[in-house]
């Protein structure tokens, strides 16, 4: 397909097809998997308890107040559960639907900065099919709504200077999406597009372009989202949503690690070159396109610049901080995905062109090479866990399919049919979502609760507490609902505190099992060792029940004196 054949055809007609693309990759099939842990059923569980509290602006889990994140993804995911149900689609419904709308947003943003309708519709088909994309689109996190809304805010700023007729209705936009953001997932909803703008219009001596009544209406307008919900939490809560909303939510995880084997330098370098696998091996003609952009002034490096600013402002706010998560870099990925793009789309007019787009051919043999690689491996690897893996046939098919579209990457680009090339791409994502659902069968018991809750109430279907690690006990909230209590010795507690007893010495372990006849848990194998150690030579009987998934229910029973 040349370009002319993309510029010949209305934007509904691309748009259209991106969305069919988006809910393929990014909804279809959603329900597959039950609930995973420990994320998942923590988002769905507080979406549950504003339900039966019926009260959409206070989240909540085992009952108390929490404020990980502020309300609004949650209730979202509250209104889903009481339209479809309490289902695994259901949860996964509106992270799936902003992933759609935010390929939508990408296309706009790409169009407005380059005019080409191929290069549009190439970003929304990379960032649908990259990695970081697909996984963010089909879990139950904040992270997808936050991250299309700050895309849709910087859209919005795009449009308004570009399209100077509807400045007014840009700038007025930009601040009320903006707001929406904050309500999603805190501060950075605002810090996001506001730095990105900004930085952009010192590069451009543009700054005036903001000095405007739209600029103030725009300002009040953002107030008017954010305020409220602030004010009515602090009303009910006082000093204790200040302390734990802006302090240890926000504050806290600048200056420490809650996942410390990932506070490093180079973390977020990496997830910005290998988050949108499998097209990342283009960020290396990307890179030189950036440059010679810059180098002989041409004509596109202030749209390059926008690109580089976004991604700038997501990088540095985040990386100074000493938490760090895949997701806090993902609303830089939109902007990259147009980058990528723009590059494919370059080696596309080249050869176009008759010239040669050498480095673009160059990064798809390797990338055949590296796919032969991974298909090979994993059934060397899968091999090595034949106790975990009892049917190799997904594993064989998924490693026969990625051969098969490593050949045909290297078939197209010998031929030089570099479009068909790009889509022989999306074989790779293909093969992951087909890998997926014939594995979940397999998957599911190491992934989600489900399983042994569903054998833990077979076996007690009562509401007496249950002992749990701290990495399964909100999936057994989830599966169980019933009382929780945590086992984690030399444990710290949870990041933001859980109402539940938190046992981390061996002393608090007895002292609870002391509180009933008999006691049911359900540990990962370390915490099984914990409380045999524990509970030897004193006057309690321990049965194992079962064990799936690297879970274990266990009975503990406290004997007469």
């Amino acid at each position: 397909m040349g370009d002319n054949w993309f510029e010949t055809r209305k934007h509904g007609v691309l748009v259209s097809l991106l969305i069919v693309l988006g809910y393929l990759f990014l909804m279809l099939g959603n329900n597959i998997v039950s609930l995973t842990h420990p994320d998942e059923v923590f988002y769905i569980q507080s979406a549950k308890e504003m339900l039966a509290h019926g009260d959409f602006l206070t989240p909540r889990i085992f009952d108390g107040v929490q404020f990980e994140k502020p309300f609004l993804s949650f209730a979202l995911f509250a209104m889903a559960i009481k339209t479809f149900g309490l289902t695994p689609f259901a949860a996964r419904f509106w992270p799936a639907l902003f992933a759609i709308i935010g390929v939508v947003a990408v296309y706009w943003i790409a169009w407005i900065l380059f005019k080409s309708k191929r290069l549009a519709f190439l970003a929304g088909v990379i960032l649908s099919s990259g990695f970081i994309y697909l996984a963010l689109a089909r879990a139950v996190l904040t992270d997808m709504i936050f991250s299309v809304l700050v895309t849709i805010s910087i859209g919005c700023f795009c449009f308004a200077y570009y399209n100077r007729k509807y400045k007014r209705e840009g700038i007025l936009l930009l601040f009320a999406v903006s707001g929406i953001a904050v309500l999603t997932k805190g501060v950075l909803g605002i810090l996001f597009p506001a730095t990105a703008v900004i930085v952009f219009l010192i590069y451009k001596k543009d700054i005036a372009f903001l000095k405007t009544t739209a600029t103030v209406w725009g300002c009040f307008l953002f107030l008017g989202f954010v305020v409220p919900w602030h004010l009515l939490m602090y009303a009910r809560y006082g000093q204790w949503f200040l302390s734990e909303y802006f302090y240890n939510v926000h504050w806290r995880r600048v200056l420490m690690a809650e996942h410390a084997r990932l506070d490093n330098w180079y973390f977020y370098i990496m997830l910005m070159f290998v988050g949108l696998m499998p097209w990342f091996l283009f960020w290396i003609p990307a890179a030189r396109d950036i440059f010679m952009q810059f180098k002989k002034k041409m004509a596109l490096r202030d749209q390059f610049f926008f690109l580089l600013a976004w991604i700038v402002s997501v990088y540095i706010f985040v990386q100074p901080a000493h938490s760090k998560l895949a997701s806090y870099i993902f609303p830089a990925v939109p902007a990259i995905a147009i980058i990528l793009a723009y590059s494919l789309n370059h080696a596309l007019e080249q050869a176009q062109s008759a010239e040669e787009p050498w480095m673009v051919r160059v990064c798809a043999y390797i990338m055949s090479v590296l796919l032969v690689g991974v298909a090979i491996g994993g059934i060397v690897a899968a091999r090595g866990y034949a106790d975990i893996i009892l049917d190799m046939r997904p594993i064989y098919g998924a490693a026969a399919s990625l051969g098969i579209v490593a050949a045909l990457i290297a078939f197209f680009n010998w031929k030089k049919k570099y479009f068909l090339m790009v889509l022989a791409y999306l074989g790779v994502t293909i093969t992951l979502l087909g890998a997926a659902y014939f594995s979940r069968s397999y998957i599911e018991p190491w992934v989600s609760c489900k399983p042994i809750c569903e054998t833990l109430l077979s076996v007690d279907p009562s509401q007496t507490p249950v002992l749990a690690s701290k990495f399964y006990v909100r999936g057994v909230r989830f599966y169980t609902n019933r009382p929780m209590a945590v086992i984690d010795i030399g444990g710290k507690g949870f990041w933001s505190p859980h109402p539940i007893p938190f046992l981390n010495t061996d002393q608090m372990v007895v002292d609870f099992l002391n509180e009933r006849p008999i006691t049911w848990a359900v540990l990962k194998e370390g915490n099984v060792e914990d409380l045999y150690r524990i509970l030897k030579g004193r006057p309690f009987q321990i049965a194992e029940i079962d064990g799936i998934g690297g879970k274990y229910i266990l009975r503990v029973e406290k004997k007469e004196d």
